[in-house]
């Protein structure tokens, strides 16, 4: 499949890497579904940036509807659903010094970060088959 044929879906995709990524497929003829949680405001600034080739849409990747909401919109937005998946999504705010030391640090730390990265990518993973399958 041809680039410019592909829908992707870039997880986390509002900031950081995840915003660098949808660039560069958006910037080789892709359309782009920008996915964020909490970033609202820089998905739709990229969105803008962008054009009408990629659009920002709300998920919190943990959550199995959200998800199938999210891809829902996508295939309504874009008239074809996603065909390819970029699991960026990630639970991560650093916090200098103040962060947890291992002596201290509990396991509810790591396991958000479990949950958005493993489960999170789960979720979009087998929420996306069916149609991609579909597709061939």
């Amino acid at each position: 499949m041809q680039i410019s044929d592909q829908i992707v879906l870039v997880t986390g995709g509002a900031r950081g890497v995840g915003a660098a990524t949808v660039r560069a497929f958006a910037n080789e003829g892709a359309r782009v579904v920008i996915n964020w949680r909490n970033s609202a405001d820089a998905a739709q600034s990229l969105a803008d940036e962008l054009g009408d080739r990629v659009i920002a849409l709300q998920a919190d990747v943990t959550d199995r509807a959200s998800v199938e909401a999210m891809l829902a919109a996508a295939n309504n937005h874009f008239g074809a659903p996603v065909t390819t998946v970029v699991n960026n999504a990630l639970d991560y705010s650093f916090n200098g010094d103040a962060r947890s030391q291992m002596e201290t640090i509990g396991w509810d730390e790591f396991a958000s970060q479990f949950d958005t990265v493993i489960k999170g990518a789960l979720n979009v993973i087998q929420a996306a088959t069916p149609a991609m399958k579909a597709q061939g």
